[in-house]
């Protein structure tokens, strides 16, 4: 397993933004970094602020970015205001189960929750709690079968997370319903509640990789539940999320997000570092690479609109579509003025990215590569 406490990157929005200081293991914050303490400021424009990912709640779009910004739109994107948050960390992905009840997460294992549309959070999970549910779950591991090699890596694991702080962030979460929810990160880290929030479970013993790589996009894709990760490890789960055994790796190169293709075959698009795509029809047995991209940017985030179009855009500001199911993309001839890290398609039609500059939107009608 790579050592703990190497800095790694964050790709979901901030390309080569550094994890910053971990706490201490015990919940103390070194003197200067509070973020788990502080709530989010009031930014003067925060829809100018870097947002990391957005999505619906209901007609409402919620988006959540750097320092605990998180804001909301009423009016299909228009205007923005900023909602009260608990925290000031890096937030990365956010998800609904309707249009009240959702969840964002972020680095030092901040999970939060709102029940009210997205205008107030509470934080439901640090990093220090999550910390002490992995060695927990390990040592019921542990007890349970003690000779066994992958019970005693689980516990060395789990002391390695104790000893090195609340240093690892979740990049995304897998909203079931109101009560169900699971959410990924780094070197593996999985926490599962089945009550809203109010108890978590560890849940990284769950995905079939020993040696905890970062676990990047989670997506429901039919009968699966796909899991993109890093150095080209993708996990299919075939019920419901219970296990995440690993699919065949389309390349050694890390996959950032994945997509339904939307075809009768329930066929999977996972997406990349340096432009590469990959495409399966089998669940993830086989992979057929998708030739459609500039190698020169990675892509990070990916949308089906209403017309069952796939857009695709990456860290350059380059938007690509498909008619096809993802077997082709086609580029739009201008790239944007900024970095795309997520979009969604409005209640009115429009798409709505986000990115190192904020908001940007695009009307449907200029959605097209001609």
């Amino acid at each position: 397993m790579m050592p703990i406490r190497r800095y790694f990157t964050i790709i979901l929005g901030l390309l080569c933004m550094l994890i910053s200081t971990p706490l201490r293991a015990e919940g103390q914050v070194p003197t200067g970094i509070r973020p788990l303490d502080t709530p989010a400021l009031p930014a003067k424009t925060p829809a100018q602020d870097t947002l990391i990912a957005i999505t619906k709640a209901g007609n409402r779009l919620v988006a959540v970015g750097e320092h605990g910004i998180i804001i909301y739109s009423d009016d299909n994107g228009a205007t923005w205001k900023q909602a009260r948050v608990p925290v000031s960390v890096l937030l990365t992905a956010v998800a609904f189960a309707n249009p009240m009840q959702g969840w964002a997460v972020g680095h030092y294992g901040v999970i939060l929750h709102t029940s009210d549309g997205g205008v107030t959070w509470q934080l439901q999970l640090n990093g220090v709690q999550a910390n002490q549910l992995t060695l927990d779950d390990a040592n019921q591991v542990m007890a349970q079968d003690p000779n066994s090699p992958a019970s005693q890596m689980a516990l060395r694991r789990a002391n390695i997370f104790m000893a090195a702080g609340a240093d690892k962030p979740f990049l995304t979460i897998l909203v079931q319903n109101a009560n169900d929810a699971i959410a990924f990160g780094g070197y593996r880290l999985a926490m599962k509640t089945t009550d809203g929030g109010k108890t978590w479970t560890d849940w990284s013993l769950h995905v079939g990789d020993p040696l905890s790589h970062n676990l990047y996009d989670v997506r429901t894709i039919g009968p699966y539940i796909v899991i993109a990760g890093e150095a080209g490890h993708v996990f299919v789960s075939t019920d419901g999320g219970n296990t995440f055994p690993a699919a065949t790796s389309p390349t050694d190169a890390t996959m950032f997000g994945a997509i339904a293709t939307g075809d009768a075959n329930n066929g999977i698009l996972v997406f990349g570092v340096a432009g590469q795509a990959y495409r399966s029809e089998d669940g993830g047995k086989t992979w057929k690479t998708v030739q459609a991209f500039a190698p020169e940017a990675n892509l990070l985030a990916a949308r089906t609109l209403s017309s069952g179009v796939i857009v695709i855009v990456n860290e350059a500001g380059v938007i690509y579509l498909s008619n096809n199911h993802g077997r082709s993309f086609t580029r739009m001839p201008q790239p944007q003025k900024m970095s795309l890290f997520d979009l969604v398609q409005a209640p009115n039609g429009n798409i709505v990215f986000v990115g190192n500059l904020g908001v940007q939107i695009m009307p449907l009608q200029d959605l097209s590569a001609n």
